[in-house]
């Protein structure tokens, strides 16, 4: 019964072992800290360029509508090896995907997919604000 809620992206028994080491590293917390925080200004201003509204954020993630086609844009990224979180049924969030923000490489990846998936998206008129 629990795991017909619970998130598919759940942590697991290891990592929740590992963290208060991890915790203790601070100079890694710290550098992984700033290294999200520049990489979600990075792919903001991306994602305007783009043509994408998001919402601002303080968090490891940002919101991001893209509209009727939300779900072939969730199925693109998915077949470059990127999971996204479909928001689509959550309230106010109709064509919504949820874009973690990781390291510097990871949000680089996700930045040339992003690129190749909305235009592709675009040619055929399906991704907009």
């Amino acid at each position: 019964m629990v795991r017909r809620v619970a998130s598919p992206y759940n942590v697991n028994a290891v990592a929740l072992a590992a963290l208060p080491e991890a915790l203790a590293d601070r100079a890694f917390v710290e550098n992984y800290v700033a290294e999200v925080q520049a990489g979600r200004k990075v792919l903001e201003l991306e994602l305007k360029t783009l043509g994408l509204h998001c919402w601002p954020s303080r968090a490891n993630f940002v919101l991001v509508r893209v509209g009727p086609a939300y779900a072939d844009f969730i199925q693109a990224l998915r077949a470059r090896g990127i999971l996204v979180r479909d928001r689509h049924t959550d309230p106010g969030c109709e064509g919504c995907v949820r874009l973690t923000v990781g390291s510097t490489e990871h949000t680089r990846t996700l930045i040339d997919a992003l690129r190749d998936v909305v235009g592709k998206l675009a040619e055929r008129r399906e991704v907009r604000a």
